[in-house]
């Protein structure tokens, strides 16, 4: 059949239509085989395969001591990856009957699918565990994962924190050094179809996970324990709502122990905060020990002179100041131990306000001390636009400032150590994976705050404050404990007032006050019935002190060695005999018994003092200070002093009735009261002390004397 003209163009014109369309189509293949082939492989790639993360060992917590208190434990997890319907169907009904779901709703409750990835239960117990393994079906397979196991509960967890079940850090230091301690993830390689769905999972590792770093923190978990302990038994003893605590190594700064109590907190396995440095309070009359520093600095004290207090009553301004008894004239040393908040309003406003607020900012307040723990506070230390005399007061009692507990203990570690502020710390270093230890964290000091002289002389006085002040109930047989108390009344910020039956009680101060080694605070929010400081938080403050003192007796009866000399104690110490009510001779007698000897303040009579006091350790062929007693009660013989740290010589002069004041640190070198003069109580002697000068001092009173040489001491 032949075809018309117009036939033959159609066909000619489909023909070439046909052609250049595989003719286009082929040099796209081209185009994309040969030209585009690297880029759209790697797009191949990325939609058909990708990698899963391989969590790394999380770094274990160690305590000072090498105790473990943060581990990992490995536990398997459960998870689901059916290939077919039959797989699918099996798992569903395995699961259902295991785990005593209803019928039928497995698939919709897990997400169950050929061929995909599903969690049914993580971090199952070792038991089920074994269970599952023996007896699963097809498609239901066992995944190991590490769990992070606390071995001592919820001692510490507040500091600890935790971690979640990915292993990552949510609270505490376990989220604070998450970096360190998580390490860093491996990788492994899956496969998937053009659906997406992943139909090989490769377990070897493309990368291998880093084990994170493990850190030794600076906390004892012994003395946190009976922090922990003292602290909720305190609270419940005074129907109190609540309790902080934090004790420190006053020498370097390093964080001993630190917790809260609070009978309201429902789940104390996972704390949010640590109420120690993320709740700020007005501390009241524990930052008079602050004060105190500023009128020492400034001399503005002459110890032969007294204040009036007014007999309870001062009006300052338009204002009244109060008293919580009525006192008359005290000189310093009573104003602060009997804590009149009229004595020392007195003695600020001569200080001045601008001096007083340089005083608490020295000492750190209204700043963080990045101890390295979450959601810590600054506390509020602003000055006023003008400094009246009732702003002043207000201040120096306590008032108008705010501080987080972790603060306060930290300045009182500065009157313990001497005068210097450290930066308080959580981590005594990092270790690796063979286990050495590196990066170690050093006392970090930050500047002095006080001196010396000052330091040692404030010392003195809050150890009056136990002896015979507001804190008679904490002085302890076992330590010595200096401090001061404090009761504020709690701000009613919605009334811009104070509530008049809640307080914050508290206790600050530090042990054992001869050589301090442990300087710390307790504070008990509202307290019932009794809200004052000295009756709630100083005996929960003592209870502390004597426990662990207790056990560590190397350390505190022998402060001035070092751990490998107190390692030996048995053989080198002596225990204190107890010798107040015996005659000097026998005392001697007894003394040397014990391979030690005796500095008297008179020749012949009864002893009725001693220090150290009985029963502590001490090394062989120290001396022990007595005062006997003499015919009038008010007369006192003094005591050669020459050689004695300021420590030791506060001890007998406190003991004696004798006022006194330092110039000078170290050892005293001079005393303005000669060696075996009789003066009445209340006469004012002063020392003049230099450093480094004991051992000449002390054997020139040993010749004098001829009376053993005391050991000197490595400070």
């Amino acid at each position: 059949m032949k075809r018309t003209r117009q036939e033959r163009i159609r066909l000619g014109l489909f023909f070439v239509l046909v052609c250049c369309f595989f003719a286009v189509a082929v040099a796209r293949l081209v185009h994309l085989q040969v030209f585009l082939s690297s880029r759209y492989s790697e797009i191949v790639n990325k939609q058909s395969s990708g990698t899963v993360p391989i969590p790394a060992l999380r770094g274990i917590i160690y305590d000072r001591n090498g105790k473990i208190v943060a581990n990992n434990v490995t536990k398997y997890s459960l998870y689901a990856y059916p290939r077919d319907a039959a797989e699918l169907s099996h798992v569903a009904t395995y699961v259902e009957r295991l785990f005593d779901h209803p019928r039928g709703s497995a698939r919709q409750k897990y997400g169950l699918a050929i061929k995909r990835f599903r969690w049914v239960k993580r971090l199952l117990d070792d038991d089920l565990a074994r269970q599952i393994a023996a007896e699963a079906p097809p498609g239901l397979l066992l995944r190991k994962e590490t769990q992070r196991e606390y071995p001592y509960g919820t001692i510490g967890k507040q500091i600890i924190g935790f971690a979640d079940i990915d292993n990552c850090g949510k609270a505490g230091v376990e989220m604070y050094f998450d970096s360190v301690l998580s390490g860093r993830e491996g990788y492994a390689d899956i496969r998937r179809d053009g659906l997406r769905n992943t139909y090989r999972v490769e377990e070897q590792a493309l990368v291998k996970p880093e084990p994170g770093r493990s850190l030794v923190l600076t906390v004892d978990w012994n003395l946190q324990e009976i922090v922990e302990e003292e602290l909720r038994r305190g609270v419940e003893e005074h129907h109190a709502k609540s309790g902080m605590a934090v004790f420190l190594d006053c020498r370097n700064g390093e964080v001993l122990a630190m917790a809260h109590y609070d009978p309201t907190e429902r789940n104390p396995h996972l704390p949010v905060k640590l109420r120690a440095v993320s709740d700020q309070f007005e501390p009241g009359s524990i930052l008079k020990a602050f004060t105190a520093v500023g009128v020492i600095e400034e001399n503005l004290i002459d110890y032969d002179d007294s204040i009036f207090c007014e007999e309870g009553k001062w009006k300052v301004g338009r204002r009244i100041l109060h008293d919580d008894k009525e006192h008359g004239w005290l000189n310093f040393r009573g104003v602060v131990e009997l804590s009149s908040n009229i004595g020392i309003a007195k003695y600020a406003i001569m200080l001045g306000g601008e001096g007083l607020f340089d005083v608490l900012r020295r000492f750190g307040l209204g700043e963080k001390t990045c101890v390295g723990l979450p959601g810590e506070t600054s506390g509020r230390l602003v000055p006023p636009s003008r400094w009246s005399d009732y702003n002043i007061a207000a201040l120096a009692m306590g008032h108008s400032v705010a501080v987080n507990s972790l603060q306060m203990a930290n300045g009182f570690a500065v009157i313990a150590n001497g005068g210097i502020l450290y930066q308080p710390s959580l981590i005594l270093g990092q270790v690796d994976q063979d286990g050495k230890l590196f990066s170690r964290w050093r006392p970090q000091a930050i500047r002095r705050t006080v001196s010396q002289t000052c330091a040692d002389t404030l010392a003195s006085i809050l150890r009056g404050v136990v002896e015979r002040g507001t804190a008679d109930v904490v002085n302890s047989p076992v330590v010595s404990i200096a401090g001061k108390t404090g009761t504020a009344q709690i701000p009613d910020v919605a009334n811009r007032r104070y509530f008049w039956n809640k307080f914050m009680a508290s206790f600050a101060g530090f042990y054992p006050c001869e050589d301090p080694v442990v300087a710390g605070i307790v504070v008990i929010e509202e307290p019932q019935p009794i809200h004052y400081g000295g009756l709630t938080a100083g005996p929960v403050f003592k209870r502390v002190a004597e426990r662990y003192s207790i056990l560590h007796p190397d350390v505190f009866t022998s402060p001035h060695r070092t751990l490998s000399e107190t390692s030996t104690r048995f053989e080198n110490t002596s225990e204190i005999p107890d010798l107040v009510g015996r005659g000097l001779a026998q005392a001697r007698a007894l003394a040397a018994e014990h391979d030690l000897s005796i500095l008297c303040d008179a020749e012949e009579g009864t002893v009725a003092w001693q220090f150290p006091p009985a029963n502590r350790l001490t090394f062989r062929g120290d001396k022990i200070l007595v005062s006997v007693t003499t015919e009038s009660a008010d007369d006192v013989t003094m005591m050669d002093l020459r050689g004695l740290s300021i420590r030791e010589a506060s001890a007998f002069l406190e003991r004696a009735g004798i006022n006194f004041m330092f110039r000078g640190n170290g050892q005293v070198v001079r005393q303005s009261i000669k060696p075996g003069e009789t003066v009445s109580r209340g006469t004012q002697c002063r020392l003049d002390c230099r450093p480094g000068t004991g051992g000449k001092y002390k054997a020139q009173r040993a010749d004098k004397t001829d009376k053993t040489v005391k050991v000197d001491r490595q400070s």
